[in-house]
């Protein structure tokens, strides 16, 4: 079974910087029965990427749920099952003249760094010159990446919700944070936002290559455009 995919509109945006990604889509929350996003929030469910493009028909859906139930039935032989789709992804790469990147999270937020397979070792240990790297929302794995206490080649981005400022307030300037503004498809972002410079990231999905210090700027989609929880930071008509 395959488990990486390719087609991700926005992971597609990253080739013109010589980036090519696979990304793996497992079931978020608890819809598999298993909670997989230990720290999402009531405005961050309500607004997953989970039923956008290709998601929202049922057969993706399904195929999403039974990787998942495959990760969880057996997490080490899961883990092997993704080290064949990676060594495939890194001759694709190659030949297309890329850097091969990782993005485990795709609508998830498992701790990668600490799923091994038989071996032992994760998957950023057993491919070094691998990118891996993912939004997350945990703020241990966040201050862990800031102290050099996760693989150098697995890059986070931590994300805000409506119930998480505070920890935004304390991990800002420390690592990158991505926030999700009403702006509308086409028009700019705010320029600075809580004294920190914006970025535009829905440009590109090569989180790792964003400089530092800033905040990852998201346009709302899907069900987020009808936020009222505060996951959606509203920016009123001249966004």
């Amino acid at each position: 079974m395959k488990l990486l995919s390719y087609s991700n509109t926005k992971t597609v945006k990253g080739e013109k910087l010589g980036v090519k990604t696979a990304i793996l889509y497992l079931a978020p929350g608890s819809i598999s029965g298993t909670n997989l996003c230990p720290f999402a929030s009531i405005g961050c469910l309500s607004a997953c990427l989970y039923t956008a493009g290709m998601g929202i028909f049922s057969n993706v859906q399904a195929s999403r749920k039974k990787k998942t139930r495959l990760f969880l039935d057996n997490r080490k032989a899961f883990v092997e099952m993704i080290k064949h789709d990676i060594r495939s992804h890194i001759k694709r790469a190659k030949k297309e003249n890329m850097i091969p990147a990782v993005r485990l999270n795709g609508t998830s937020d498992v701790s990668w760094e600490l799923e091994k397979g038989f071996d032992g070792k994760n998957l950023m240990e057993s491919f070094p010159d691998v990118q891996f790297y993912d939004y997350c929302k945990s703020p241990f794995r966040a201050l862990k990446m800031s102290q050099g206490k996760l693989p150098s080649n697995y890059h986070l981005t931590f994300s805000k919700s409506e119930s998480n400022i505070f920890q935004v307030r304390e991990l800002i300037g420390r690592v990158n944070v991505a926030m999700v503004f009403s702006t509308k498809k086409g028009e700019a972002l705010p320029a600075e936002y809580m004294g920190r410079k914006v970025i535009d990231g829905d440009e590109t999905d090569a989180r790792f290559m964003d400089e530092k210090g800033v905040i990852v700027g998201l346009r709302s989609k899907g069900s987020g455009k009808k936020d009222t929880s505060g996951f959606v930071i509203q920016l009123g008509g001249n966004e």
